[in-house]
């Protein structure tokens, strides 16, 4: 699956290292990774631009991810539903990183060329009406190489560059306790807080298998197929 960026079988296998290495990579403090790419309007942009201006929210996601989907877009708490508007005019920039479909199959297949990631980005954006700028990774993945290679992967890159959050997977609630509590930290003697770093494993309750069954569809029959054979869900 590594080998070959975009793949046309999902196999939860490979995952289960790819999440080992997100462990031990990158620790909070750590230089985010610089990199330069088009978004869905054609607008090229560059991580750096935002250094000493903004907080970087940067969501790794695709179409065919549920929890991408629901967590970007769809759920009244999503990032585009509530944190957007909830941190607008605070020195917060959200952008998300579209990459390889995570459930290909006959309706939604692996990218054969950069042309058709351009598409299913931009179909993503407009039926999900996400409100975040969506970032197009390269046809090999570079970015996502960088970041991880998870599926639903989400930083928060500070005004120096560094890495001050980060998740393997999603949640939006979580995401907006941390912009809450960086911009009180950014804030300094002004405030009475304390300031502490915290690790630890995060168990995200999401049960919506009708919601779910209903994204991995877009990628086919085959998609939900491999959703049950891989991960044992009954969708």
């Amino acid at each position: 699956m590594e080998g070959r960026y975009n793949y046309q079988h999902f196999k939860f296998a490979p995952y289960k290292r790819l999440f080992g290495d997100f462990l031990k990579s990158m620790p909070i403090g750590s230089e985010a990774p610089d990199f330069a790419c088009t978004d869905t309007e054609g607008r090229r942009t560059r991580l750096s631009d935002y250094r000493g201006r903004s907080f970087v929210v940067l969501e790794f996601g695709c179409i065919t991810c549920a929890p991408a989907v629901t967590q970007s877009a769809l759920y009244s708490t999503s990032i585009s539903r509530k944190l957007v508007s909830r941190f607008a005019g605070k020195g917060v920039e959200f952008l998300m990183v579209y990459t390889r479909e995570a459930h290909p199959g006959e309706r939604t297949p692996g990218h054969r060329s950069f042309r058709e990631k351009m598409e299913a980005a931009r179909r993503f954006k407009k039926v999900d009406r996400i409100s975040l700028r969506v970032l197009v990774d390269g046809l090999d993945g570079r970015i996502h190489r960088k970041y991880g290679l998870l599926p639903n992967m989400v930083y928060i890159v500070d005004k120096k560059g560094n890495i001050a959050y980060k998740a393997s997977w999603t949640d939006a609630g979580d995401v907006g306790e941390a912009l809450s509590n960086l911009l009180l930290w950014e804030k300094g003697a002004k405030t009475r807080h304390t300031v502490g770093m915290v690790e630890k494993f995060h168990f995200i309750k999401d049960d919506n298998i009708r919601l779910h069954s209903r994204i991995y569809a877009r990628g086919g029959e085959q998609a939900l197929r491999e959703i049950r054979e891989e991960l044992g869900l009954d969708v």
